[in-house]
């Protein structure tokens, strides 16, 4: 397999693919070190989206509002989850392996949105699924991240704003 075919493409989607890419790494390495079996399905499922996010973008794959409701599901269920275990609005990237790999996803998640808007305009096709799907990723490995630490008994640290305000 050659990189060669990625200069084909207009640069700000080629470099979008592959951010996506890099992302879809850790989210296998996520899953590898997941030993919960239902959040790791749910990160294998979560890997293919962002495969299919690729391949649609690349124009070699459909991405179909069944995969978007397969990634608002588990959004749903995470951020449920979430809710139940957050302390603190912001924190920290830190404490389990698993959980800090997951923080590396989200930060590239949102990474990819931001590069998603700038390469938007080269896009020809109707981009509302994958446009959804792409924004719903961060708040998906954020959660997750979140009940990987409290799996494992790491407490999160919040993040310290404005400490001498009073």
């Amino acid at each position: 397999m050659h990189c060669l075919p990625d200069i084909c493409y207009k640069s700000k989607i080629c470099d979008l693919t592959n951010e996506i890419d890099i992302l879809s790494s850790f989210a296998g390495q996520a899953s590898g070190q997941c030993e919960n079996q239902e959040m790791k399905e749910d990160l294998l499922k979560v890997l293919n989206l962002t495969y299919k996010l690729m391949g649609k973008l690349r124009d070699n794959c459909d991405f179909l509002t069944e995969d978007k409701m397969i990634m608002e599901d588990i959004e749903k269920k995470y951020d449920k989850k979430g809710r139940e275990i957050r302390k603190h609005i912001f924190v920290l990237p830190q404490g389990s392996f698993l959980s800090s790999t997951l923080h590396i996803c989200r930060a590239f998640s949102k990474k990819i949105s931001r590069m998603y808007y700038k390469a938007k305009s080269e896009i020809t096709f109707d981009t509302c699924e994958i446009e959804e799907a792409i924004n719903m990723m961060s708040d998906i490995f954020y959660n997750m991240a979140l009940c990987a630490n409290h799996r494992e008994g790491k407490d999160e640290i919040p993040v310290v704003l404005n400490p001498n305000k009073k």
